[in-house]
């Protein structure tokens, strides 16, 4: 009996403090994208310049949503 009560509280704590889905559904594209464009680069470090710039312009992206939500 104590266990089930024992799971029960810990099944509904887990759903309420379950985190919500980030509502950056555009900025993954965009990043998806990028880094198709920046697989495309010939160079190493070019195409590594590429990516990182991808990553900064996604982790912007997600902050202004952030932001406005």
């Amino acid at each position: 009996m104590v266990k089930r009560i024992l799971f029960s509280v810990f099944m509904l704590t887990g759903f309420v403090a379950a985190p919500r889905p980030a509502m950056a559904v555009g900025c993954t594209t965009d990043l998806l994208d990028c880094y198709t464009r920046a697989a495309k680069v010939d160079s190493f470090w070019y195409r590594s310049a590429a990516g990182l710039d991808c990553e900064i312009d996604y982790a912007g992206c997600v902050r202004r949503r952030l932001l406005s939500a």
